[in-house]
C-alpha cells in the first residue's frame, strides 16, 4: 500500500507492505516495524530496535481534497505525539476515490449503518444532541476489535436505534442524523 504523507509541511511517500509482518518504506528507504495499538489512539511502535509510544488524534475529521478529473481523493489530518513531541500529518490514499454524487450524497438526512457485524459496546450521543462531522457516534465491537462510528456530516441526531449491548448485522441501521 502506498501513502503520501505531509509531516509538517514536508511531502513524504510512505509503502507499507503486510505480507509476513510489516516492511516499510519511507522516500524509499527500506526499513523494519512492528506496530501495535495497545488501546483507543494510543500505538506502541517498534522501529529499527528502538521503542515508541505515539498517540494518534484527529485533528480534524476526514476531508475530501480536489484532485484530478472529476475524483476526489480522502484525505486524513491528525496530531501523532511522540516522546513528548507533536507532529501534524497528513495522510493521503490515492487509491481511495470518491465521486462528486458522494460528497452530495452528505446532505440532508444521513443513516449510519454497522460497517460489519458486531456487538454495540457504547453510545457517544443522546438523540437531539447536535453533532460535527467525524465525530464519534458509537463504538462496535467485532473480532474483537472496537470500532468507533464517526458522523458522516454536521447535524442533529434525530433517533437512536441501536442500544449498548445489542448485537447487530452489517447493513443494520444504528442511527439517524440529520
Amino acid at each position: 500500500m502506498k501513502f503520501s504523507l505531509t509531516i509538517h509541511g514536508q511531502e513524504h511517500t510512505l509503502e507499507l507492505d503486510l505480507r509476513n509482518g510489516l516492511s516499510c518504506s519511507l522516500d524509499g528507504v527500506p526499513f523494519p516495524a512492528e506496530i501495535v495499538e495497545v488501546q483507543p489512539g494510543v500505538y506502541s511502535v517498534l522501529i529499527g530496535g528502538r521503542s515508541f509510544a505515539a498517540r494518534v488524534d484527529s485533528t480534524i475529521s476526514p476531508q475530501v481534497t480536489p484532485n484530478s478529473g472529476n475524483n476526489t481523493s480522502t484525505t486524513g489530518n491528525y496530531a501523532v505525539r511522540i516522546d513528548g513531541v507533536s507532529y501534524a500529518v497528513s495522510v493521503r490514499d490515492p487509491r481511495r476515490r470518491r465521486s462528486d454524487r458522494t460528497q452530495l450524497a452528505r446532505e440532508g438526512t444521513q443513516t449510519v449503518k454497522a460497517p460489519m457485524p458486531g456487538k454495540v459496546v457504547r453510545i457517544l450521543v443522546a438523540e437531539n444532541q447536535a453533532v460535527d462531522a467525524g465525530q464519534g457516534l458509537l463504538v462496535v465491537e467485532a473480532m474483537k476489535m472496537q470500532n468507533e462510528i464517526r458522523c458522516p456530516k454536521a447535524g442533529t441526531v434525530q433517533k437512536i436505534l441501536a442500544r449498548e449491548g445489542q448485537a447487530v448485522n452489517a447493513g443494520e441501521t444504528l442511527l439517524v442524523v440529520e
